[in-house]
């Protein structure tokens, strides 16, 4: 397992976590995504538990890239606003699961060896905040975010649009970063036909 948190007491914690668990072991650790691709190709982990603040960067954008990897490994984010909200985004992230930090220990070491095993973690996006975020998305992105949310493998979405694998990654990106802008109306509200105003970084 790799942590990556940019916390220094929240890294040590999770590693010692890990390390008294017999089946579980930490191969690493690192405080944001400086040299994280260098880091996962040398260690090689089973499963990366990653933060959503990271400083500059955000774990959703870093959680797609690390599943662009060849044989990329499982990634659990692990945020402090974990909700119903943050499946979507995180599905199309491609993450393996989600576990809020106020959730017990039990939760994440159970999500962590689920997603070791092939197996997603994640709840399923309600219908309603679906239709949500493909409002806020433009016609040619709706297709790419349904079918990653379908799990649908990136090649296979190229295939199928007619487009470049580059084209398709580009789209998910600009797709993740839609769906966290800052001043976004709240995906619930949408829903309802209010349009009130959600702060910056309530993703995080």
């Amino acid at each position: 397992m790799l942590v990556v948190d940019d916390h220094p007491a929240l890294r040590a914690g999770l590693e010692g976590l890990l390390r008294g668990e017999a089946d579980l072991d930490c191969v690493g650790i690192a405080d944001g995504t400086d040299q994280l691709l260098a880091t996962l190709r040398d260690a090689r982990p089973e499963v990366v538990i990653l933060d959503y603040a990271l400083g500059d960067a955000d774990g959703l954008t870093t959680c797609f890239r690390i599943k662009q990897e060849p044989n990329a490994p499982a990634v659990v984010l692990y945020s402090a606003y974990v909700d119903r909200v943050f499946a979507v985004p995180a599905a199309i992230a491609q993450a393996d699961a989600t576990v809020a930090k106020s959730a017990p220990v039990g939760d994440l070491l159970s999500a962590i060896r689920d997603v070791a095993r092939g197996e997603l973690a994640r709840p399923r996006p309600d219908p309603e905040l679906l239709e949500a975020a493909s409002a806020r998305l433009s016609a040619d992105d709706v297709p790419i975010a349904a079918m990653l949310l379908a799990a649908t493998p990136i090649v296979d979405i190229a295939q199928a649009l007619n487009l470049s694998i580059a084209e398709v990654r580009s789209g998910a990106l600009r797709i993740i970063g839609r769906l966290q802008a800052g001043h976004r109306p709240r995906f619930e509200d949408q829903a309802a036909g209010v349009a009130t105003e959600e702060p910056v970084g309530s993703w995080t």
